[in-house]
């Protein structure tokens, strides 16, 4: 279909998809077209994030230690404020969302015991059987994850799985606990098992014997982790160990098949009797603990499958089940799997995307795959996009998706929602009323945009579907909010009420998650990002018009990622694009390349200072060199103040504390694992302690009236922390240090005040006293 007579080629989202994925920019000239007939139910069409997306790779601390390391010194105290749950999520059933769940590792003897690992918010727990959900790994070195499991001989061992295959996030090897998940030790590192891990199987009978599959191949440890052999080179994404004849195991091996070893893994042979030998990507395999001889696989081709198989002689034969529903179609390639019955070899699951838009969510044959039955879609309805299945003693099934964790305890007739105690979501972006601190907006993956408007760890979801930039009108007297969703759709809201209010720019290259922001003079001004800025000034009409107030020259062939408005000077805005440039306008409409002097790399953030428009600072995506730079002069040039910050560190988000000093602010990064400080402008960076996360932290936010800081984080939710005094022997706030500092702090630290925990460990001791002392010494 062709947009009038302009030539550009109307679309779907179920057109832009490549294997099943969105791209992470639309491509210029084409319309994107939504299904149905009103902004607000168009926006109910979710789709994976791209492959890969910047946003939500992740990098691991550069610097991990299994033992978290506290430096002495000011620090900032953190404290979880929601999304848990995310409620009244649409696609489950007006019911709660938790995040995305990547793998489930029951125990094998207790049925109220179980792990499960989010995909980028680490593994959780449960003991009772899914009414309460602990975090166990918030501090290793990244909490992207892609399997979990379990020791059968000792289920308080505990292998954690890094890094996930199907989104193209990043991991830092295989992780162990011995102890339930209280600690943990990494046995294996990247170049050891791989980047991405897709599978792990520990041997029924010899703890010792660790299979492994991911990105890089199948690998294989004989000796307890200490050291690794790869067994079979490329990506594999499945495999399955026979429970009594352990040295028979079989892999799955994306583009290649199904291989089969009868020595324990130390030689594989791939299998045909009937499977395909090309024509697919990923395999995944799986085998009926009660008849091993039985196994079932699936062909991945694109956005759907190729087909089932079911051999009844151990992979020597295949036959294909022809009335299998093209089940993970259209996102194949992100959730797709196959689990057998452990007590029953004809009955099979399978997962894949929601009968409501596509194919099939979660369907089951009880023959062996002649027939199938959908049973994602009620009594109880389950949400959509589906990862992984597991089986638990005494018949329990857990069931992962995009909005968390399930449970059915009658095979899958009826599922319970264990969402209410999960707090995994994964926001892109996270936006705060500018003086009513319990107001905020976090668009997320696949949960829509859920609101905070108390102190409430809940957030009901305004916008359903995916998330994206949001902007709270700063007024008290309205209820008058802006979401976004994929490809800068955007919806004005008063109360509940909703209307779409995109602009004219459906042909323009646009990113996946794209800026939206508010100006800070009006609130009449809305800036939207394509490949080149667009405003209305007019936001709160019926019908707002929008004009694009640059060229494309702005995105210098890419697209706008970063959009800053001057404080007291509307028409000076600031842009940073993917291609590495900023554009610096005075009265918006004519724009100056300020990109001289900056590195190359995408642009992640830009921040004006609010007393001197000439003032900003940009940061970058990169891991080396340059990636934090500050200007005096609107962007004429550009001093690197990165400093310290470490090697491997991305700077995803940055506020800046203008309070104190605006000459060398104080500087928050958001990295791929945490986010790190500097008080004196970007000389000197410190890790913030152990109180947030290793998450990838994908928003910052500063309440400049409580004076917090507010992180959004892509997997485990928004956090708040007190922001550091620059001066912090300054402890009584009078605005000079003197004696009456020290003997307030003398009458804290006795008494065992938390006021006197200075350097933010969480523990009143000695440390905060030596620390106090050296920072009241300190000039400031």
């Amino acid at each position: 279909m062709r947009d009038g007579d302009r030539g550009n080629r109307v679309v779907t989202l179920e057109d832009l998809r490549i294997d099943g994925r969105l791209p992470a920019i639309k491509p210029e000239g084409l319309v994107l077209r939504r299904e149905h007939g009103d902004e607000e139910d168009t926006q109910r069409e979710s789709g994976p994030p791209p492959y890969g997306y910047i946003k939500i790779i992740g990098e691991p601390d550069p610097n991990w230690s299994p033992t978290p390391i506290t430096k002495r010194g000011p620090n900032l105290s953190w404290s979880f404020i929601g999304p848990r749950p995310m409620a009244s999520e649409y696609w489950s059933g007006e019911g709660n969302a938790g995040g995305h769940i990547a793998d489930i590792a029951p125990h094998p003897t207790d049925p109220n015991i179980c792990y499960i690992a989010a995909d980028t918010g680490g593994i959780w727990r449960t003991v009772d059987g899914g009414a309460n959900w602990a975090p166990l790994t918030d501090t290793l070195s990244i909490m992207n994850h892609g399997a979990v499991a379990l020791d059968p001989q000792n289920p308080s061992i505990v292998y954690a799985g890094t890094g996930s295959y199907n989104a193209g996030t990043s991991g830092d090897g295989l992780f162990r606990s011995t102890d339930a998940g209280a600690t943990w030790n990494r046995i294996g590192t990247t170049s050891q098992v791989g980047s991405q891990i897709t599978d792990i199987v520990v041997h029924p009978t010899i703890s010792s014997t660790i299979h492994l599959t991911g990105s890089s191949g199948y690998r294989r440890s004989t000796d307890n982790g200490a050291t690794w052999s790869l067994r079979l080179g490329s990506a594999c994404t499945s495999l399955a160990v026979h429970p009594t004849t352990p040295n028979t195991l079989y892999v799955g091996r994306n583009g290649q098949g199904v291989y089969r070893s009868t020595d324990g893994g130390t030689t594989l042979t791939k299998l045909a009797g009937g499977l395909p030998a090309s024509g697919f990507s990923a395999v995944y395999v799986g085998l009926a603990k009660s008849n091993p001889n039985v196994l079932y696989t699936v062909f991945v081709n694109g956005g759907g499958i190729l087909g089932l198989y079911r051999s009844a002689d151990g992979g020597t034969t295949w036959t294909q089940k022809a009335a299998t529903p093209n089940f993970p179609n259209p996102q194949g390639n992100w959730n797709c799997y196959l689990a057998v019955s452990p007590t029953n070899e004809n009955t099979v699951f399978a997962g894949g995307v929601d009968p409501r838009y596509a194919t099939s969510g979660i369907i089951r044959t009880t023959d062996g795959g002649d027939t199938w039955t959908e049973i994602s879609d009620g009594p109880s309805q389950v949400h959509p996009d589906h990862h992984c299945m597991a089986f638990g003693p005494v018949g329990v099934i857990w069931e992962g998706n995009d909005g968390g964790i399930y449970k059915s305890t009658n095979n899958g007739d009826n599922w319970t929602n264990l969402n209410a105690t999960l707090g995994a979501a994964q926001i892109y972006n996270l936006v705060q009323h500018p003086t009513l601190t319990n107001r905020a907006l976090g668009g997320t993956q696949d949960n829509g945009t859920p609101e905070r408007t108390s102190s409430s760890f809940s957030w009901s979801q305004l916008q359903v579907g995916d998330g994206g930039f949001s902007v709270i009108d700063p007024s008290t007297s309205t209820n008058r909010r802006y979401t976004t969703y994929v490809y800068l759709a955007i919806t004005r809201w008063t109360g509940s009420s909703a209307k779409g209010i995109s602009g004219p720019w459906g042909s323009d290259p646009v990113n996946f998650i794209a800026p939206l922001v508010g100006d800070p003079n009006t609130a009449n001004n809305l800036l939207g990002g394509t490949n080149r800025v667009w405003r209305t000034t007019n936001a709160t009409a019926t019908t707002p018009a929008w004009a694009a107030i640059s060229t494309t020259s702005n995105a210098a062939g890419g697209t706008i990622n970063a959009i800053a408005v001057a404080k007291g000077a509307s028409n000076t805005i600031y842009s940073g694009s993917s291609t590495g440039k900023v554009y610096v306008t005075t009265d918006a409409a004519n724009w100056a390349d300020r990109s001289a002097g900056l590195p190359s790399g995408q642009i992640s953030d830009l921040v004006i200072s609010p007393t001197n428009p000439a003032v900003a600072y940009v940061t970058f995506y990169n891991t080396t060199g340059a990636r934090v730079l500050r200007t005096d002069n609107a962007g004429v040039s550009w001093t690197n103040v990165t400093g310290t910050l470490p090697s491997g560190v991305r700077a995803n988000a940055l506020a800046v504390d203008w309070d104190y000093d605006l000459t060398k602010p104080s500087l928050y990064i958001g990295a791929g694992a945490g986010m790190y400080f500097s008080l004196d402008g970007g000389a000197a960076w410190t890790k913030s302690n152990a109180t947030l996360p290793n998450v990838n932290v994908a928003d910052l936010f500063i309440d400049p009236v409580a004076r917090v800081l507010v992180a959004g984080t892509y997997g485990r939710g928004a956090w708040r922390a007190g922001l550091i005094d620059p001066c912090p022997a300054d402890f009584n706030a009078d605005g000079s240090v003197d004696d009456f500092d020290y003997f307030d702090f003398l009458n804290a630290l006795n008494s065992v005040s938390p006021a006197a925990d200075f350097n933010g460990d969480t523990s009143v001791d000695d440390f905060d006293y030596f620390d106090f002392l050296n920072a009241f010494n300190t000039p400031c």
